[in-house]
């Protein structure tokens, strides 16, 4: 058996954090590497009674050494052994020994506070590493705790372990060097920027500086070039530990504001030939937190209890549509790469919503976990079906997720590893925050409830215009009565709708129609920004309901345009009675201005209603609540006489499945005249109307002309006399058809006079 070791090469330390930091949604992971050793203060300092003071000093200036990042914090420092296990890698709070020189004692779990804020974020004993040789090649930890004498210093450098490789010494030892605070005369020209640090070592009880050299080149450019973005991205990180529970707000009591006020966290960049930059993170108001909640008008709060001790406090925030446009803020996290096109003035002006995007920025143990959002829960998403707010409210909420230790982040802290699927399961019980207490009830009815207040109290969206004065409602919907000012136009979402245009609602069942005037509650006698508000439309076609309909402003539809709503109002046109079509199905047909002998016939006549698509139909295409509106057609023949118009047949016929209107043949007009066939579309009620919602229904005319029958009889007529020999003369015959009437000798009958 041969024994052999096998020991992790040193990139698994120097190349920890290459493939572990990574950029997504356009963010540069460089902000969330620094915020690694932030963490580290955060708990170095969690114990002082006085400012937690944390300062990221930037240090290109090259006269004074190669660049460098310095991170040091006022904590309570680490000794030696502490030191030893900081530089153990994966040696994690709750693995570390505490029986030597009792530097621990055991891992304690810190009490429950508001937002987890317990600085209980150093965890792993990996994410310093990582984050350090992501950055740059080499570190140097200079610590000193308050019980020592002496300031302890250890290099952890790629140098160093190449060096020990080549000349096979152990990879994993060194030294942690002892020296006297403000003790510089060690340091090499390359670092000489250390001696300053050093001195400030004089005054210090405890400290811990992690300083980092061999950078590489593009993030000295973009920690030189991108202040404001990295500086945002640090404080919307930490945007609770340095402002406390409710973030920054300025109306807080002065006594909440003062117990987070000791977190000072001061950025600093020096540069060779100019004035150093410094920035307090305290100080920046355009991180994405101050803006969420400093547009916000109300929020609605909630705690999520998730199995195994998981608790998360949630809050969602109402930003409201405020006179011409909305106040959800814009994300800045692309400022910088935007191409400039010119049209900064336009973009002055934008809008801003939520879109469909994640609702809820979550945060662990009080700080941001930047790559994982939560995109909504049941209770909080768009509805699927009808709403009783308009859609866009759903688009104008942010929030926050805060939850504690119970949940597992990667090492780096940039996602999550389980929120959402824990938060998703059925067993998670959420329950509504009110006054700081937990209220039991249905979570889904309370969320609507109060994006219905939200959007009814804050939303200033549509702008009143054209007052006509105070009136009394007296349709029988609404309850409030009085005081309505009326209105004839509104100015909504950059659209204007005035009275006498063509709308949609939006409804399982849409209503078209035209606006005759707005209504807004309460005493107004000019133009107002308000929200709510109902809206008085004629229904449209008229010929369809003939009826006024009052809805919310809020049901407008206001994605379709008033020629999409003309054309489904003419397609609905199309459908009412247009004409009709005749024919003879036995012969015998009549055509206009035709000239017919006494006793013709006219054939059995079949009739059909069609609409303007060329459809047949029976009753009118109205709703249903109109009730049945069965058509009818009148057969009437009039002649026209010198003493007046005459009806000679009249009948009515009702619709059969097989033939439609069917009219039997007619054999009984004898009387020589001018003649009039008149067919019209009745509505089957009392009167047998022949319009409807003021315009008339089809109808059909045929004028047609009767002269006498073919020759039957004849008399003859009174003789002139004297006849004279020899002379000719008149015999008058009076030739008459089979009915009596006199006509005409046909072409094939020739009379002869015999004697």
């Amino acid at each position: 058996m041969e024994r052999i070791e096998f020991v992790p090469h040193y990139d698994t330390i120097l190349k920890s954090g290459m493939y572990e930091y990574y950029a997504s949604e356009g963010k540069n992971p460089l902000p969330f590497a620094l915020a690694e050793l932030i963490d580290n203060a955060l708990s170095a300092t969690s114990q002082n009674s006085s400012v937690r003071f944390i300062q990221l000093k930037m240090l290109f200036d090259d006269t004074q050494g190669k660049p460098a990042i310095a991170v040091i914090d006022n904590g309570k420092g680490m000794t030696s052994r502490q030191l030893n296990n900081w530089a153990v890698f994966r040696l994690s709070k709750f693995t570390r020994q505490d029986n030597i020189e009792s530097d621990h004692s055991g891992y304690v779990c810190p009490p429950t506070v508001p937002r987890s804020l317990n600085s209980d974020i150093s965890y792993f004993g990996v994410g310093g590493k990582q984050a350090v040789f992501y950055i740059g090649h080499c570190v140097r930890m200079i610590s000193k705790s308050a019980n020592s004498q002496d300031v302890h210093e250890l290099v952890l450098s790629k140098e160093d372990f190449e060096k020990k490789e080549k000349n096979n010494e152990p990879i994993y030892s060194g030294h942690i060097k002892k020296r006297k605070p403000a003790d510089s005369s060690n340091v090499n020209c390359d670092e000489r920027f250390l001696h300053n640090l050093i001195m400030e070592e004089k005054d210090k009880e405890s400290f811990t500086a992690v300083v980092i050299t061999g950078m590489h080149l593009e993030h000295v450019q973009y920690l030189k070039n991108c202040v404001p973005r990295w500086t945002r991205e640090l404080k919307h990180i930490y945007h609770y530990y340095i402002h406390g529970p409710k973030g920054n707000r300025t109306n807080l009591p002065m006594e909440e504001e003062n117990t987070f006020n000791n977190v000072d966290i001061e950025i600093s960049v020096f540069e060779k030939g100019k004035t150093p930059k410094i920035v307090n993170l305290r100080e920046i108001k355009e991180d994405m937190q101050t803006l969420y909640i400093n547009t916000a008008a109300d929020s609605f709060e909630f705690k999520a209890q998730v199995e195994g001790n998981g608790i998360v406090e949630g809050i969602i925030r109402y930003h409201p549509f405020l006179y011409d446009k909305e106040t959800y803020p814009e994300d800045l996290k692309n400022e910088g790469v935007k191409q400039d096109d010119g049209d900064d003035e336009e973009d002055e002006d934008k809008c801003y919503t939520r879109e469909k995007g994640a609702i809820f920025e979550c945060f662990w143990n009080g700080r941001l976990i930047p790559y994982t959002t939560v995109a909504d829960f049941e209770w909080c998403a768009f509805p699927k079906k009808g709403s009783l707010t308009p859609i866009e409210c759903y688009n104008r909420i942010s929030g926050v997720l805060f939850t504690n230790d119970k949940f597992q982040v990667t090492t780096t802290k940039l996602t999550f590893v389980d929120l959402e699927v824990k938060l998703k399961d059925k067993n998670t019980i959420f329950t509504r925050i009110v006054n700081g207490k937990e209220q039991r009830m249905n979570i889904d009815k309370e969320f609507v409830s109060w994006l219905k207040y939200c959007n009814e109290k804050h939303d200033k969206q549509i702008k009143f215009t054209k007052c006509e004065g105070i009136v009394i409602r007296t349709d029988p919907f609404c309850k409030r009565k009085y005081p309505w000012a009326k209105y004839l136009a509104i100015e909504w979402d950059g659209k204007i709708y005035e009275a006498g245009q063509l709308v949609r609602s939006m409804k399982r069942t849409p209503v078209y129609g035209k606006i005759q005037h707005f209504y807004l509650y309460g005493n107004y006698d000019g133009d107002v920004y308000a929200v709510g508000g109902d809206v008085q439309i004629a229904l449209e076609p008229q010929a369809f309901y003939d009826e006024m309909k009052t809805i919310p402003i809020c049901k407008l539809d206001r994605t379709v345009s008033e020629a999409e709503v003309k054309k489904h109002i003419e397609e609905d046109m199309a459908k009412l009675p247009d004409s009709l079509s005749l024919t003879w199905p036995k012969g015998d047909e009549l055509l206009p201005n035709e000239t017919k002998r006494a006793g013709f016939i006219i054939g059995d006549l079949n009739v059909k209603i069609l609409n303007r698509k060329g459809e047949p139909m029976q009753k009118l295409p109205v709703p249903s609540r109109a009730g049945q509106k069965k058509l009818l057609v009148e057969l009437q023949i009039i002649l026209h006489s010198p003493s007046g118009n005459r009806e000679i047949i009249s009948h009515i016929s009702q619709h059969a499945r097989k033939w439609h209107y069917w009219f039997r043949k007619i054999e009984n007009i004898v009387t020589p005249g001018t003649y009039t066939l008149n067919l019209q579309v009745l509505l089957n009620d009392e009167n047998n109307t022949d319009t409807y919602a003021g315009r008339s229904l089809p109808s059909k005319k045929f004028t047609f002309h009767v002269i006498g029958g073919k020759p039957q009889m004849f008399s003859i007529g009174r003789l002139d006399s004297p006849f004279r020999i020899g002379h000719p003369f008149s015999i008058p015959l009076d030739v008459k058809d089979e009915f009596g009437n006199t006509t005409q000798l046909t072409e094939d009958i020739v009379p002869v006079l015999e004697v």
